[in-house]
């Protein structure tokens, strides 16, 4: 193995540890209202880093996606519970989102425009994870991938997903996996992957955790 080909392998490992802690963080609000406030802006912060010099840094270091390596480990294994189905629907619908999106440049710059304004907001109110912000970042999805199809159906208590709060974080991080999906794809990722080289990539996905 070549040290570019590993490196992009890595990199595109890293991508699906994000994508996996978003969809996680995402059914987590589902069914309890809650979510982790550190592994939450981690993704966020991901939106707004555009001129990251690596895909490591689009998260800070790797430590903050230790909770994503750890559900890509689980789901690159053979011992998976319903609940790691669920998740691993949500990681193919967003994947899915992702190539429709390629096809939409008109749809990618809209977001791309959203995004450089999130700064602004930022600084007016005082911090990425404010419920303004989050709005923000949640009606960038609703406007654009929300048109899209399929749209990715979240499952979990009524009483939590009828909560306009709720709705925002949910919209946000899913922003955020479309993200992920979209440094996938750049690093060379393919759904297929999944399947005829999921040993390889649960032996990278290890050696990233053993790390963490």
């Amino acid at each position: 193995m070549s040290e570019v080909a590993s490196s992009r392998e890595r990199d595109r490992i890293i991508a699906l540890a994000a994508l996996l802690q978003t969809v996680t963080l995402v059914q987590q609000i589902a069914e309890t209202g809650q979510v982790d406030q550190a592994e939450f802006e981690t993704l966020l912060k991901s939106l707004t880093a555009t001129d990251a010099a690596s895909t490591e840094a689009v998260y800070g270091d790797l430590s903050q996606l230790k909770m994503g390596v750890s559900q890509l480990n689980k789901q690159l294994s053979k011992s998976k519970d319903k609940k790691d189905i669920i998740l691993l629907r949500y990681v193919i619908s967003l994947l899915h989102l992702e190539r429709k999106l390629a096809k939409r440049p008109a749809m990618f710059d809209l977001i791309s425009r959203g995004i450089d304004q999130i700064p602004q907001q930022i600084e007016y109110f005082g911090a990425i994870n404010s419920p303004q912000v989050i709005a923000r970042f949640a009606d960038i999805y609703h406007r654009t991938i929300s048109e899209l199809s399929p749209r990715v159906q979240i499952h979990g208590e009524p009483s939590f997903l009828q909560q306009p709060d709720n709705v925002n974080r949910i919209r946000a991080l899913l922003l955020a996996g479309i993200r992920a999906a979209i440094l996938w794809q750049q690093k060379g990722g393919r759904r297929w992957q999944f399947i005829f080289q999921s040993n390889k990539m649960l032996t990278i996905s290890t050696t990233i955790f053993k790390t963490l």
